[in-house]
């Protein structure tokens, strides 16, 4: 029978767990509709199109699988190399935390070393998220301002974005 304190760090680890699991899948669906959106921005996008055109296009892209959305972008060769290789290996691991990491981690509730074990690679798989994510968007504003958008009015829309999601205190 397990003691109340026994009960108590299987209950501490399963929090830890969950809450890295809901990160590192947050960072994921993150970067998932960010490349979607870049997908769209350099092969679909059209001056002169709408806003509710180019919504719909990427809401198209991002209903279709991150895989999908990698593969097209290496087809068409707009990810260099090390980049592409990396959205691989991230696709991997995100395909094994969304189908397998309860299964082939069981007894991380009931043991501390392989709790930590799970944690650090749900932290390695956050932390790349959020690497590629600040990539694709480097990709975009590059891409943007090949094509006579400057730096300033990045930064305009954006705050704009951030006011429309926030509020007016999100600045």
């Amino acid at each position: 029978m397990q003691t109340l304190h026994q009960q108590l760090q299987k209950a501490d680890r399963l929090t830890a767990i969950t809450q890295q699991v809901g990160f590192a899948l947050w960072q994921l669906q993150e970067l998932e509709g960010t490349t979607a959106q870049y997908f769209i921005l350099v092969t679909q996008a059209k001056l002169g199109m709408h806003l509710a055109a180019g919504s719909a296009l990427v809401e198209e892209a991002q209903s279709k699988t991150f895989g999908t959305t990698i593969h097209q972008l290496a087809k068409a060769q707009l990810l260099p190399t090390d980049l592409e290789a990396r959205f691989r290996a991230l696709l991997a691991e995100r395909n094994w935390l969304v189908h397998s990491s309860r299964a082939s981690n069981r007894n991380a509730i009931h043991s501390n070393n392989a709790s930590s074990v799970l944690l650090e690679r749900l932290e390695r798989i956050a932390d790349e998220s959020h690497v590629l994510l600040e990539e694709v968007n480097k990709l975009a504003e590059v891409f943007v301002k090949e094509h006579g958008v400057r730096a300033e009015q990045i930064d305009a829309m954006v705050s704009k974005l951030l006011e429309q999601w926030h509020g007016n205190d999100a600045i």
